[in-house]
């Protein structure tokens, strides 16, 4: 076995010519080689802990103590901190899967439209969210029973399945809790925490707001839904769900004079920032962005989406927000309400506005999320895992 640290350091060796130009043909004695420098341990660590998560996976056949890093918690999670600050290392996928067959894809998001990888998975998945590497898997066993996995790809390692009891209009949201540290799945009036010391907890009735869609978006420690209220169909509000409080709160749509009220909020994320896509009366889509999560007076109008009818189709709305690119262009899905079962992929320009569509996909539009690569493990849960 080679010496990891030859991994990390470069030898040059120089031939040493004889500058007097002598005809003596004996053989010069050969100076002994010398071993590479060795690096501290800490050293490896701060370099190792800048590498592409895809790439340690790989990097832990190099030697027992490199394996033992990699595979370390708190490694991981030193690891998921330097990801964030630079998105390069997470190399984002898009996730989504096809309700007639056993495939989960995995593309680009910055060019969907190349052809995408896919894991082979068994039939009647869902997904039900994506957060730090994990993916949250559903497997429908039977009428309101189900269960639910939590499944990082770039480790190869998943949770074994845990069944839980579900109602007809139940609402689901899987996200990180960022006060207490641990990952938690939100379902009806229930929330689950992971862990080896998991628990299941009843938490408040939401306000009297209705929900539109059964997934929430997850943002900044946050579940988040367009739901409207009870009392007034025309009132819509962003009802949000605190994972580390484990309570409800609506928050306010950006101040609009002219909106579309039959069209309904479309709410997103965009680099860790809340998104809300709304219509005008006027046939204009508008991206709004919470810059600062919570606060009304933080909504910033970020993109005016102008489109012509050979573009897009106008039947098809909302447009929720999924990814954005280096250059500021987002990545949204647009489905129809007259084809509950299919989405479309649509880039849209940051510098003009213009929203070009790429894909078709004949897929529920709540099975599309974006996964960031990672090193976090179900194990690191103390949930019982296995590889594949």
């Amino acid at each position: 076995m080679p010496n990891p640290n030859t991994i990390l350091t470069t030898v040059n060796v120089t031939m040493r010519g004889n500058l007097l130009g002598t005809t003596d043909k004996r053989p010069k004695p050969l100076s002994p080689t010398k071993a590479p420098p060795i690096l501290p341990s800490e050293v490896i660590e701060e370099i190792l802990v800048r590498v592409p998560a895809s790439t340690l996976v790989k990097l832990k056949i190099v030697c027992k103590s490199w394996n033992a890093l990699i595979s370390n918690p708190e490694f991981a999670r030193d690891h998921l901190h330097w990801s964030r600050a630079d998105p390069r290392m997470t190399r984002p996928r898009l996730i989504y899967s096809f309700s007639d067959d056993r495939k989960i894809r995995f593309s680009n998001p910055s060019s969907p439209l190349n052809e995408a990888g896919f894991f082979e998975m068994d039939v009647g998945l869902d997904i039900l969210g994506s957060c730090n590497g994990l993916i949250c898997l559903r497997w429908m066993t039977g009428y309101l029973r189900q269960s639910i996995r939590l499944w990082n790809p770039c480790t190869r390692s998943a949770s074994d399945w845990l069944e839980i009891a579900s109602q007809p209009g139940d609402m689901y949201g899987f996200g990180y809790d960022r006060v207490h540290h641990n990952y938690k799945f939100l379902y009806g009036h229930k929330i689950h925490t992971f862990g080896s010391n998991s628990r299941t907890t009843i938490v408040q009735d939401p306000p009297s707001y209705d929900p539109k869609q059964a997934i929430g978006t997850f943002v900044y420690g946050t579940l988040n839904w367009a739901a409207q209220a009870r009392s007034n169909f025309l009132e819509w509000v962003i009802l949000s769900f605190d994972l580390a409080n484990e309570n409800f709160c609506p928050l306010s749509l950006p101040d609009m004079d002219n909106s579309e009220e039959r069209y309904v909020p479309a709410v997103g994320a965009l680099r860790d920032r809340l998104c809300v896509c709304l219509k005008e009366k006027y046939g204009r889509w508008i991206f709004w962005v919470m810059e600062d999560y919570g606060v009304q007076e933080s909504w910033t109008k970020f993109i005016t989406i102008f489109s012509k009818s050979h573009q897009l189709d106008r039947r098809f709305y909302p447009f929720k927000a999924m990814y954005m690119t280096e250059n500021d262009d987002v990545l949204a899905v647009f489905f129809s309400p007259y084809h509950n079962v299919s989405f479309n992929l649509v880039i849209i320009k940051a510098d003009d506005g213009r929203a070009w569509q790429r894909n078709v996909y004949k897929a529920d539009h709540q099975d599309c999320y974006v996964y960031h690569e990672s090193l976090v493990s179900p194990s690191h849960l103390g949930l019982p895992s296995f590889h594949y």
